[in-house]
């Protein structure tokens, strides 16, 4: 296991501290190479983060922001993670970046996960991947029991996009995500956790028990998984 954390006294600090990872990541990939790909998590957490990241003096025009997950809905529904980023990342300094979508106009994600697969392509493997925490271990939309998990969640799998049905998951039970393979060959890889329940599941994790599917994270030594926590 090759893990860096980073612990903070409330979710203000963690937010600022964060930004300053990525801002410092972003600086030294863009130093190195002439294009540079990021991938984001939805949900409400990171987004004070997204607002201070697009302030940052970075040569936007030369990073592809993308996603991590997506459910299923229009990118104008607000439980849409593309609705998030265009809203609280790219405006500002970060306008200048380009948007690499997930949704599709197919009528499932399964249905569309080639065609974004092919757009995604080109800017593989990612700089950056920027993983949330569900209370369950989940990591993008990897969620244990979905339809389609089995397969988005096996590390052997050379697929890097997967449509999954969560039945009960939030928002929709359709979603499209990184499968576990895109995730691991990403040369940063970032865990924001939040809260003391997530906590305890993280660390059920780091001791390997349980099936969480953020164990299959912390179980490689390829990349150092830097984690991000606050009460």
């Amino acid at each position: 296991m090759n893990l860096e954390e980073h612990t903070f006294h409330d979710r203000t600090r963690l937010m600022t501290g964060l930004c300053g990872a990525m801002t410092e990541w972003m600086q030294d990939a863009l130093s190195k190479r002439r294009k540079i790909s990021i991938a984001l998590s939805g949900g409400t957490s990171p987004g004070p983060m997204y607002q201070d990241l697009s302030h940052q003096p970075l040569d936007w025009e030369k990073v592809t922001v993308t996603l991590t997950d997506e459910r299923w809905v229009s990118p104008e529904d607000p439980s849409s993670n593309e609705y998030l980023i265009r809203r609280r990342l790219l405006h500002r300094r970060a306008e200048a970046a380009t948007f690499i979508p997930f949704k599709t106009n197919h009528a499932t994600p399964a249905a569309g996960a080639a065609t974004t697969e092919r757009r995604l392509k080109p800017h593989l493997p990612l700089d950056i991947c920027l993983l949330g925490m569900g209370t369950d271990g989940h990591i993008a939309s990897l969620v244990p029991g979905a339809t389609g998990y089995d397969v988005a969640a096996d590390p052997n799998n050379s697929k890097m996009i997967a449509g999954l049905h969560a039945e009960h998951a939030a928002g929709s039970p359709d979603r499209m995500s990184l499968t576990l393979t895109a995730i691991l060959k990403a040369r940063v890889i970032a865990l924001l956790i939040m809260g003391d329940r997530k906590r305890r599941v993280f660390e059920e994790a780091r001791n390997q028990q349980g099936h969480s599917p953020v164990r299959h994270l912390l179980a490689q030594n390829r990349h150092a998984v830097h984690t991000f926590w606050a009460p």
